[in-house]
């Protein structure tokens, strides 16, 4: 290998010294050989279709709609179409909330995210209203995750478009359009009832009249029963007050017959009590006198029957004797007594009685004659009002009639849409997506998409892509080992010249990383803290050196430099700088793994946002790693391989190498 290498380049270095071929004619000729080469790879690898891959990149969506009210139904379109895009299954969709996936995005989680707005189902809703809002669905980029992935996601974000458009589109337009339709035929049943209104406006109108007749009869009859109920006052008011003198008689008769039932008392009481002796010595004689009487003598009959009607006269129990009306005399006073002044006896309770019942009469005879005052006054104030109504009712049947004129003849003109499926699906889009990329790669110069300008997006990209490959046009120009093979050791006389190779190799890839970084900060590029990003810059121009210095050690100039050239080219494909990640073809995962350029990307990026995560320090000991295990094997393959054989070529491909 170290023979073919040298002998190609003698040759070359044979041409360049018959044309006498100056040292920056002789780098000339590399760049315009290796340079047509590389970008003639990229285009190639550019046509890859990284549609066949759309259902490996991670998409975020999210949905802030507050929703609204249709018909009195409560809609919420965005989790609508939310649901609809994931089970379409034609990305890998993360449903988070707005403030994951536009952080998300930042950080490299999702390829790009979709966020439907809170006010999307209002505007949505908004398109019969006087001034309708056009809903929006902001999808966002990161052209940090990859230059090509707005275009990858340009084709699924129209199809989702022209979709969720189509559907609200067509379901509402055909709603406008059914209302229109309602809206004739509603106006042509509306001069029905109008008709009918007047119908019964003009009967209003007779039963109204009636109703004013009847109020102002029932007015005046109120008026009589005021003056009946006025005199009903009257009497109940003398009524209560005979009977309130009743009681004051029945009290001062009371008294009297108290007076009289003591005093019969205190006399017939001692005459009864002197007449019982007598009662029963006559019960006692009878016997005798009826035997004597039996006795022929006519004068002793006669005296017999005398002194019979004496006893009679004082016997007890007969009612018609003396002893008889004397208890009857007492019985009689202070029962009369009893009736006038106890309020339990039956008169005495009646006289009471009627006087409270005189008394409640009196009462509401005053309620009844004032409720009957306000009875009369209400139905003269119904009288009056049922005049006003007679009057509207006329009012309202003239309106009646222009009304169902009015709404004839708006039925005549209202559209009526015969087709309104056709009609719907030519009405506008309702719906727009709102594109926004965090870091735009390009923008649009002077609104011609035509002609876009490199951005601040590109930075990362610039400096990864640019140190790698300025790597391998370095390597091809510089030997892999500088100076001679010095030390004590067989190890030290073989890293020495490594060393001073990797340092002169890596010096010069740092020289153009920087210029790519310098260029990226014109056109917008602001890392968030510069000192960190440049101690990655100054790590990753290492990496891109000694990993191609690799190459050329383990396989020579112009095998190695093939070699790192088709590494750079899978790593451009894989590392995920330009198509985003879930794109690339399962045979080329791998290298995404073992590429240099992927950890490079990362730490840039996370430097870029001031973002020290646990991927950014991995990408960091990956890298660290890379380039400690890429001097060891440098290392391993100068030690036990034998001394390539001097160059017989007088003069070197470039002034650096002639010290070597």
């Amino acid at each position: 290998m170290a023979d073919r290498s040298t002998s190609i380049r003698a040759r070359i270095g044979g041409v360049l010294r018959a044309r006498r071929a100056s040292a920056p004619a002789r780098v000339l000729i590399v760049l315009l050989l290796v340079v047509p080469t590389l970008v003639s790879a990229v285009y190639m690898w550019i046509m890859w279709d990284p549609e066949l891959y759309l259902k490996q990149i991670p998409v975020a969506v999210a949905s802030d709609d507050v929703g609204g009210v249709s018909d009195g139904k409560a809609q919420n379109m965005g989790t609508e179409i939310l649901d609809t895009l994931v089970s379409g299954g034609e990305l890998q969709f993360h449903r988070v909330s707005s403030e994951e996936a536009v952080r998300g995005l930042r950080e490299s989680r999702y390829a790009f995210s979709v966020v439907i707005p809170a006010d999307f189902t209002r505007n949505v809703l908004s398109v019969t209203d006087p001034v309708p809002q056009r809903a929006r669905i902001a999808v966002w980029y990161n052209d940090f995750n990859g230059t090509l992935g707005p275009a990858v996601a340009n084709s699924v974000v129209a199809d989702a478009q022209n979709q969720i458009a189509a559907t609200i589109g067509r379901g509402y337009a055909s709603q406008i359009l059914v209302g229109v339709n309602s809206l004739g035929a509603g106006i042509g049943d509306a001069s029905k009832g109008a008709t009918q209104l007047a119908q019964g406006t003009a009967q209003l109108a007779d039963g109204s009249g009636q109703l004013s007749t009847g109020l102002d009869q029932a007015a005046t009859g109120a008026a009589q029963l005021v003056a009946g109920t006025g005199e009903l006052h009257t009497g109940t008011v003398q009524l209560a007050d005979g009977t309130s003198q009743l009681v004051t008689g029945t009290d001062q008769l009371g008294a009297g017959a108290v007076q009289i039932r003591d005093g019969v008392d205190q006399v017939v009481t001692p005459l009864l009590d002197a007449l019982e002796p007598a009662g029963k010595f006559a019960t006692d004689l009878t016997p005798l006198l009826d035997q004597l009487s039996k006795n022929a003598d006519p004068d002793l009959a006669d005296a017999i029957t005398q002194l019979k009607g004496l006893i009679t006269q004082v016997r007890p129990g007969d009612p018609d004797s003396i002893v008889g009306q004397l208890t009857q005399l007492r019985d009689g006073t202070k029962e009369l007594a009893r009736q006038l002044t106890d309020p339990k006896a039956d008169y005495r309770a009646g006289v009471l009685a009627l006087a409270t019942g005189a008394t409640q009469l009196r009462d509401g005879a005053g309620q009844l004659g004032a409720g009957a005052t306000e009875l009369s006054t209400g139905l003269r104030q119904l009288a009056d009002g049922g005049h006003e109504l007679r009057a509207g009712v006329g009012q309202l049947g003239d309106g009646a009639t222009q009304l169902d004129t009015g709404l004839r003849d708006g039925a005549a003109a209202a559209p009526h849409i015969t087709d309104p499926t056709t009609s719907a699906d030519v009405i506008a889009q309702p719906v727009t997506m709102d594109i926004r990329n965090q870091e735009p790669s390009q923008v649009v110069r002077g609104g011609d998409r035509s002609h876009k300008d490199v951005s601040r997006g590109a930075g990362p990209v610039l400096v990864v892509m640019g140190a790698f490959l300025a790597a391998i046009v370095l390597w091809m120009l510089l030997r892999p080992w500088r100076g001679a093979e010095t030390g004590r050791t067989p190890w030290r006389r073989s890293a020495g010249p490594l060393l001073r190779a990797s340092a002169v190799g890596a010096a010069g890839v740092l020289v153009v990383t920087a210029l790519a970084a310098l260029y990226g900060s014109s056109v917008g590029w602001s890392p968030q803290q510069w000192p960190a990003m440049a101690a990655v810059i100054v790590l990753v121009a290492a990496v891109a050196a000694v990993t191609t210095q690799l190459f050329i050690v383990l396989f020579g100039r112009v095998a190695g430099s093939i070699a790192a050239f088709s590494f750079y080219m899978f790593q451009i494909f894989t590392f995920g700088g330009v198509f985003p990640a879930g794109t690339t073809p399962s045979a080329f995962r791998p290298f995404k793994d073992i590429a240099p350029m992927t950890f490079a990307r990362r730490a840039v990026i996370r430097a870029d946002i001031a973002l020290y995560d646990t991927m950014f320090w991995t990408s960091i000991a990956v890298l660290l790693l890379m380039l400690a295990a890429a001097f060891a094997l440098m290392l391993a393959a100068r030690r036990f391989t034998s001394t390539p054989a001097p160059d017989p070529t007088p003069q070197p491909l470039h002034p650096i190498a002639s010290s070597a």
